[in-house]
């Protein structure tokens, strides 16, 4: 969807900038939707990969060498899990913090994310959302207003048509006489 195919539809560009804002969030949701997944994707390979490995390793194996191999398979499967988890939850953020930045209508969200405290803001899973930002875009916008987009519409410079002097020929040249100029004749 671009702007230029609203515009032909003859939608006014208020109703433009809020469909363009509501199909931002829709594709901002798609894309952590799917680098979580790709995420899931990748730990799943790897820990398949391992799995595949420990289970040709037991072929040769005898019970103690298995039992022990299965007690190490079971605390790096915990681990790789949860780490796992960590960076699933640490994209969600990520992109939670972004989508966010963006609906503030941040002009550089890297500026902007360097004035945040990051230990005050956590993920809410239940809705996607950043707890606590608000509050700090807020503090940010306060002093750094020049990070965001102004809400107030650009102003629109009109040029005048004709530009005729306010002050008649005869007012010209009585100051130019006072001023001991000479009056110009042939304008």
């Amino acid at each position: 969807m671009k702007r230029e195919d609203l515009k032909k539809l003859g939608i006014e560009d208020s109703v433009i900038d809020n469909i363009m804002a509501l199909h931002g969030s829709d594709i901002e949701k798609h894309k952590t939707d799917l680098a979580t997944s790709q995420t899931e994707l990748g730990t799943l390979k790897t820990q398949l990969g391992e799995a595949n490995s420990a289970i040709e390793g037991f072929k040769g194996m005898n019970i103690d060498q298995i039992k022990a191999s299965a007690d190490e398979w079971k605390t790096k499967a915990e681990k790789a899990a949860s780490d796992g988890a960590a960076s699933i939850a640490s994209l969600k953020f990520d992109y939670a913090l972004d989508g966010a930045l963006s609906g503030a209508k941040a002009r550089n969200a890297k500026a902007v994310r360097a004035l945040l405290d990051m230990n005050g803001l956590k993920f809410n899973d239940a809705d996607g959302s950043v707890v606590g930002l608000d509050e700090q875009i807020k503090k940010v916008k306060e002093t750094n207003d020049y990070l965001f987009e102004s809400d107030n519409p650009t102003p629109r410079i009109v040029t005048g048509g004709n530009s005729k002097s306010i002050l008649g020929d005869p007012v010209v040249d009585a100051m130019r006489k006072a001023a001991g100029l000479p009056i110009q004749e042939g304008k």
